[in-house]
């Protein structure tokens, strides 16, 4: 028996933020068969967790880009948080440059009271400047960010961060492309962080070892079984590691070109059940 390791957003996740039932029937489908599926993400497992409830499934969880794990109960099974000293260093450059930005901790993904007004007038600034489909997908990748479960709002920004505190992930996010290159810029040389993109408007900071493909060989390690026999599948930069350390990497088909250099297999795209065709292609079985 093997490990499939599924990212969820542009992957798992349609457009329409659903999860289809052919994808959840193969899922079910490869756990009768004794397969550990695992979702592997730059979501909080809570709100990862939130959303697999809804249907019925009950996985284990990389969170965090690989910062968390935690079984399909709720059990931390892998904690990688970043240094208290950097999260402070790195939120103090953030506030600076006054950008939207997440924190996420074991118990909620901590932002500032305002700061979705940020990206509201980030998004006012485009409406009539670029063409109306690109505006489209510029309000769903906004609606699809601020609608995670478990946000923690603070007034002050010093108030998102304490020394008793575990953070996992900043996720800093901007459709301003200049001004979002240029904050990322400061943090391209730090040896002590992973750096990772999983939307197009976004980047993420973690520990510097925690990424997705160290997660799952961990979590394989764990249950006994061989990562170099298992699957994963996903779309953006921040899945590269998994893809690495897996015999049958699939690419989503909306995946960019450089997920793709990295896939040993393409599959459809997150709108036409992709995942599920990944698992059924690994499994060797008819739809």
């Amino acid at each position: 028996m093997s490990l499939i390791a599924i990212d969820l957003d542009g992957t798992l996740i349609n457009t329409e933020h659903k999860i289809s039932k052919e994808n959840i029937k193969a899922i079910k489908k490869a756990q009768e068969l004794g397969h550990e599926v695992v979702i592997a993400t730059g979501r909080a497992h809570f709100d990862v967790q939130s959303i697999l409830k809804e249907e019925g499934l009950s996985l284990y969880t990389v969170g965090a880009n690989g910062a968390t794990v935690h079984s399909p109960a709720g059990t931390s099974i892998l904690s990688v948080p970043m240094q208290g000293d950097k999260v402070k260093e790195i939120l103090k450059v953030l506030d600076k440059e006054n950008i939207y930005y997440e924190v996420y901790s074991d118990d909620g993904i901590y932002t500032r009271s305002y700061a979705k007004n940020i990206l509201l007038d980030e998004l006012a600034s485009y409406k009539d400047n670029v063409p109306e489909d690109e505006f489209a997908f510029m309000e769903n990748q906004y609606e699809k960010q601020t609608g995670q479960f478990g946000y923690i709002y603070k007034e002050e920004h010093e108030e998102l961060y304490t020394d008793k505190q575990l953070v996992y992930n900043i996720n800093v996010f901007s459709f301003d492309n200049e001004k979002r290159l240029a904050v990322l810029e400061k943090f391209k040389n730090a040896n002590d962080l992973t750096i990772v993109q999983s939307l197009d408007f976004n980047f993420e900071l973690e520990h510097v070892n925690a990424s997705k493909g160290k997660a799952i060989t961990y979590l394989a390690k764990v249950l006994g079984m061989d990562i170099e026999r298992s699957m994963a599948i996903g779309d953006s930069g921040n899945d590269i590691s998994m893809l690495g350390v897996v015999s049958d990497s699939f690419a989503m088909g909306n995946a960019n070109d450089l997920v793709k250099a990295h896939a040993k297999y393409v599959t459809e795209t997150n709108d036409k059940n992709g995942v599920a065709k990944a698992i059924y292609r690994y499994l060797d079985i008819e739809e």
